[in-house]
């Protein structure tokens, strides 16, 4: 009989689990290598499973907490932001909080981290058992694309007000009025939830800006809509105080859609140096990333090419499940 395994997230819809690729990467994963996965985002509802796999280590405290009560082996995976400096970060959120992840960290089987300098920021906590795992890039699905790109400009985020301080949400809208001065045809698309709380700020912005007609607030899409948008877009943009991983970034660049975005946390790791970087504070200075693409043919090309490229090659599906695959025998076989 093939073993339970509990996945949990607290989020606020389970349609989630499927557009959110670091959570339906890794229940498909599970899935494949033979695991019976029962998806949870309810803390009043966690099932009775053999593992539990715990994403966030302050809002998964509970089902840790139940998971040790039973006796039962628990893997929490997910961002500390120990050195973002935003409203985000570790060192801004309240003492219960850190507390639950100082909780987390030591009293979980094992602890995933995305990337080096989440991996060395997690360690300053002596965590139990710390692992580096970076986010995998489905290369089937988020392919290779050299096609003629549509006059858009993309960028994705969910537009709670915390994310929209730390990805620059409202410092893209004054980037992209300086850049229609000089490109007036082209379009910004924004895709996040019109339900989360900072909607309306994005959009009153909108509209104080005076650029409604070249916006497009895209609400929740699918995958299929999410690829095609990669596809078709000239440019991603996505200035950042911080990031984890960055995996928007990541996907971008494996359909060969070039990057503007800043060298904080975890973006240049993930980069390698294949994007334009500016300041995330700056809209002149993120304008003038965006102006760069439009008019630089030939580093449009190679940052295309080889940002493609190397994400597929360094962040490969295979090479995650792979590791998660050794993980759970590892961690089963102490049973």
């Amino acid at each position: 009989m093939n073993k339970k395994i509990c996945f949990y997230a607290r989020i606020p819809d389970k349609n989630l689990f499927n557009l959110i690729d670091f959570y339906s990467n890794d229940i498909r994963i599970l899935k494949e290598i033979g695991y019976e996965v029962h998806l949870c985002n309810n803390y009043r509802k966690i099932p009775n499973c053999d593992i539990y796999f715990i994403w966030w280590w302050s809002s998964g405290i509970i089902p840790l907490i139940k998971a040790k009560l039973m006796g039962k082996k628990t893997i929490t995976i997910g961002n500390i932001h120990y050195s973002d400096p935003s409203d985000q970060g570790y060192k801004s959120r309240p003492y219960y909080i850190k507390k639950f992840i100082q909780y987390s960290l030591k009293n979980s089987d094992i602890q995933l981290a995305t990337s080096k300098i989440e991996f060395e920021d997690l360690r300053l906590f002596e965590p139990k058992n710390p692992i580096l795992l970076y986010h995998a890039i489905d290369k089937a699905k988020y392919y290779f694309k050299e096609n003629k790109r549509e006059k858009i400009i993309l960028t994705i985020s969910r537009l709670l007000k915390l994310n929209i301080e730390r990805k620059k949400i409202l410092e893209i809208l004054f980037a992209f009025k300086i850049v229609l001065e000089s490109y007036p045809d082209y379009k910004l698309y924004i895709v996040g939830r019109k339900e989360d709380d900072g909607f309306e700020l994005v959009n009153s912005k909108i509209e104080e800006l005076g650029i409604r007609e070249n916006i497009f607030l895209m609400g929740t899409i699918s995958d299929e809509e999410k690829i095609s948008l990669y596809h078709r877009s000239k440019i991603y943009v996505q200035p950042t105080d911080y990031e984890g991983f960055g995996l928007a970034i990541a996907e971008s660049m494996s359909c060969g859609t070039p990057v503007v975005t800043s060298p904080n946390g975890a973006v240049e790791e993930i980069t390698g140096g294949l994007a334009v970087y500016v300041n995330p504070n700056s809209p002149e200075e993120i304008a003038a990333g965006i102006i760069k693409l439009i008019e630089d043919d030939k580093l449009y090309e190679t940052l295309s090419k080889k940002g493609s490229e190397r994400i597929q090659k360094e962040f490969s599906y295979k090479s995650r499940k792979d590791s998660i695959k050794n993980i759970l025998n590892n961690l089963t076989e102490k049973n």
